[in-house]
């Protein structure tokens, strides 16, 4: 439907029954249930066809904007103009992506847009659901989506790094597994040690790491190594970005370890809209170049 297609100088029910793409009869019945709702004929007979009441003509004056309005909405070709707009951009994300990336993406929208923002979320337990609630538009992960309503597409790889203290009483720029295995560790919560299954990794069924501090944000975790004996294993452009400043040693993981796989996330609801997969596109392109 559009705006033109209601106009009262339309004159004709089967030139407006085809615009609307609509039979006749149809047409003739949603009309007689507007003059019923607003207690008006809208429309008299003339010689030129059907001319609009006053009424009619007052009425089209006040919604015809608001009409043209909904329908550029809902037409999947309408155009974005990201210069024009102030929509703001919600991701589900780990905290090392605010530290790593957003900066690089604002400067990047920036190029484009003075109004587009990003607001990003913590990823709590079922935060998948936000992104099909439609609270969220886009989630990082390392894991792909189980839900089918979700879209998702490898768009980085991290490398495993394990961080220690310059000083440390024990390793001395280099690691051995004998020594990662007796170390005491600096931790995030349990998922993130479902998502590394470090006993798996090693090929020591059961083992579990010595636990000193459980901590919640990546950054804490060079942190609390750099400031006592505790080590962390963490993604290595992270470790690399905070090294120098924590003055902290960065080692290669103790064994081969395949890199981990980041997913960029959205849902299939949003694949099609113009502004989402222009946001899509350059999320994207600045993961692929951390």
């Amino acid at each position: 439907m559009d705006g033109k297609s209601l106009e009262p100088q339309e004159g004709q029910l089967s030139r407006a029954a085809q615009r609307l793409g609509m039979s006749q009869p149809a047409v003739s019945a949603a009309l007689q249930r507007l003059r019923l709702t607003v207690d008006d004929d809208l429309f008299t007979r003339s010689r030129s066809g059907l001319s609009p009441t006053p009424r009619a003509t007052d009425l089209y004056n006040e919604v015809s904007t608001h009409l043209q309005n909904i329908s550029q909405a809902l037409d999947p070709s309408h155009c974005f103009d990201p210069a024009t707009s102030e929509r703001c951009f919600r991701l589900l994300a780990p905290d090392y992506f605010e530290f790593l990336a957003v900066g690089p993406l604002v400067s990047q929208l920036r190029q484009s847009s003075q109004a587009i923002s990003i607001q990003m979320l913590p990823q709590q337990d079922g935060w998948q659901q936000q992104l099909l609630n439609g609270s969220a538009d886009f989630g990082l992960d390392t894991q792909l989506p189980a839900d089918e309503r979700l879209q998702a597409i490898p768009v980085t790889e991290e490398t495993l790094a394990v961080v220690a203290r310059r000083g440390h009483p024990v390793i001395t720029g280099t690691l051995s597994l004998e020594n990662f295995l007796a170390a005491e560790h600096v931790v995030l919560p349990l998922r993130e040690r479902q998502v590394l299954p470090l006993d798996q990794i090693l090929g020591r069924p059961g083992w579990r790491r010595r636990v000193g501090a459980h901590v919640v944000q990546y950054p804490s975790l060079l942190s609390v190594a750099a400031a006592s004996d505790l080590i962390a294993t963490v993604p290595l452009r992270l470790a690399r970005q905070l090294a120098h400043t924590l003055d902290l040693q960065v080692l290669p993981f103790p064994v081969p370890v395949p890199n981990v796989v980041v997913y960029l996330m959205w849902p299939h609801a949003l694949a099609r809209d113009p502004a989402h997969r222009w946001m899509r596109q350059r999320l994207e392109a600045r993961l692929t170049a951390l």
